[in-house]
């Protein structure tokens, strides 16, 4: 019998040690057949999220590789060049607030400070009161919408307040308020539009699908003036934060994420495989909700419902220039009342404001994208322009432009939208699903993980702030001696390796005793 403890206690041994064996011999031969790339953090997303997390993570002496799907960092901060060389921001355009946020408890916008920090050149937009209706109605004045407006919100706060329907849209209080003060169709239709402008249009959704009362304890807080970057575009910022950085690399398309074991491997399309300790995945809510990467085993159901329920809305942009400007109104913000169910152009943003050139940016979001999508070519979608202006300016002949942009956010495979919104399905804690790792080991960050400030580039911003002091403090990645991560494998497994030879011993003694 004491033999047979022996032999077993040997065999319990050698199986230990040809694990091992095979498994180093299993991993050598993984990374020389799959060409892979090893590094402590991967992020995936070289956006305002991804690149401020790579900045920070470097910052701390943290081995990090960004990996980029396009040609370019940037993400849904996009800044292109005109004709003659003016340059148009077709993603994010404002820095949303100089003063801070309540819920965050910050004083000034860490996107504001940021620009101070690095001396990037702002311009003042002017009031957002600056806001026009053309063309003139008889049937009422801007003022009198205005004031429609200021009291509909109040209407909509107190319903919301011991509401009944917890998830009731912006479009169902609009009827019950047109309702009760008696509204014609036309009273109706223009505080929708004045709604829509206002809440919808920076949504990126229709205002039936947005949750009124998340939307006004969370959303609607004003933060201040809101400038633009002068002259070089909102790019300027992503351009600072990517300054310098060698480990980011670009035109690399995740196709799968396999967490399964300790350390996480993740695939390309062109067959790279890069393996590190935690995976930071900073890509459009879009993106997730597309499945396109695919996670091995799946995302769990709770991040799931998150990923499903978070509203992404669509938001796009027109811009318009000119040789020379044919119109003289001073206002910053106009736009034109239609049907509900129209389609046609009519929000518009006098962007010569901030550019110096004679143009105009036409915004529209949600059902208005399909315009995008049943015009044949180009020309037909400048002959919609110039009817949806003339319409509002009759008593000019509006001249063709000559120069014209469209961004096209919704069918980029590489975001498949714009940014998220609080839809009325959702529940207030999916934002923070969304944002929780999965095993410790796989983070979340963007605009749409965060709860108060998602749909703006700060709120990416702070959300990469948000794990990578997860990283540092929670998982204790600050350095603390110089040991690689091949070296601190063969630490672990050592031990391991010591801490089971132990145990078989103190296991032997027992029973020979």
């Amino acid at each position: 019998m004491l033999i047979l403890k022996v032999i077993s206690f040997f065999m319990l041994i050698g199986g230990y040690v040809l694990q091992q064996t095979q498994s180093h011999i299993r991993h050598s031969a993984e990374l020389k057949l799959s060409n892979t790339t090893s590094t402590k953090v991967l992020i995936i997303g070289a956006g305002i999220s991804g690149l401020e997390a790579a900045r920070l993570l470097e910052q701390n002496g943290i081995e990090t590789i960004v990996l980029e799907a396009q040609n370019r960092t940037g993400g849904r901060v996009y800044s292109r060049g005109s004709k003659h060389g003016f340059m148009l921001d077709m993603g994010a355009r404002y820095i949303h607030g100089t003063r801070g946020s309540i819920p965050s408890g910050f004083l000034t916008n860490p996107l504001w400070d940021y620009t101070q920090e690095v001396n990037i050149p702002l311009c003042t937009t002017g009031d957002h009161d600056f806001l026009g209706l053309y063309p003139p109605s008889d049937k009422f004045t801007l003022a009198n919408v205005q004031s429609w407006y200021d009291e509909y919100l109040t209407f909509v706060r107190e319903e919301t307040r011991f509401a009944s329907l917890p998830n009731s849209s912006f479009a169902y209080y609009i009827d019950l308020f047109s309702q009760q003060k008696n509204f014609t169709s036309d009273q109706r239709d223009v505080l929708y539009d004045l709604t829509f402008f206002i809440i919808a249009d920076r949504e990126g959704a229709e205002l039936e699908a947005i949750d009124a009362k998340s939307y006004l304890d969370i959303t609607s807080i004003n933060y201040g003036e809101e400038p633009v970057i002068c002259d070089t575009g909102f790019m300027t910022i992503t351009n600072h934060l990517a300054k310098g950085r060698k480990d980011i690399r670009l035109k690399q398309i995740v196709s799968k994420v396999n967490y399964t074991n300790t350390l996480i491997d993740v695939w390309t399309t062109d067959g790279q495989v890069y393996r590190a300790d935690y995976v930071l995945i900073t890509v459009s809510l879009g993106v997730l909700k597309s499945n396109t990467i695919e996670f091995y085993p799946s995302l769990p159901q709770w991040k799931l419902n998150a990923i499903n329920r978070i509203g992404f809305g669509y938001y796009e942009k027109i811009y318009l220039l000119w040789e020379q400007p044919w119109w003289n109104f001073t206002n910053f913000y106009f736009f034109r009342p239609a049907p509900i169910n129209s389609t046609g152009l009519r929000f518009w943003v006098s962007a010569n404001k901030w550019n110096g050139v004679p143009s105009l940016m036409c915004t529209f979001s949600g059902k208005t994208i399909s315009l995008l999508k049943w015009k044949e070519n180009e020309n037909m979608i400048v002959q919609e322009i110039q009817d949806s202006i003339q319409k509002m300016f009759p008593q000019i002949a509006i001249p063709t432009p000559t120069e014209i942009y469209m961004s096209n956010w919704n069918e980029d495979v590489y975001f498949r939208g714009s940014y998220s919104f609080i839809s009325i399905d959702q529940k207030l804690d999916d934002p923070l699903r969304l944002s929780e790792p999965v095993e410790n080991r796989l983070l979340f960050a963007g605009e749409a993980t965060s709860s108060d400030n998602y749909g703006y580039s700060h709120g990416a911003l702070l959300t990469a702030r948000r794990e990578v002091t997860r990283l540092l403090y929670v998982y204790n990645l600050l350095p603390k001696q110089n040991i690689t991560t091949s070296e601190s494998t063969k630490t672990t497994s050592t031990n391991t390796f010591l801490l089971v030879t132990f145990l078989s011993f103190q296991l032997l003694i027992l029973e020979l005793g």
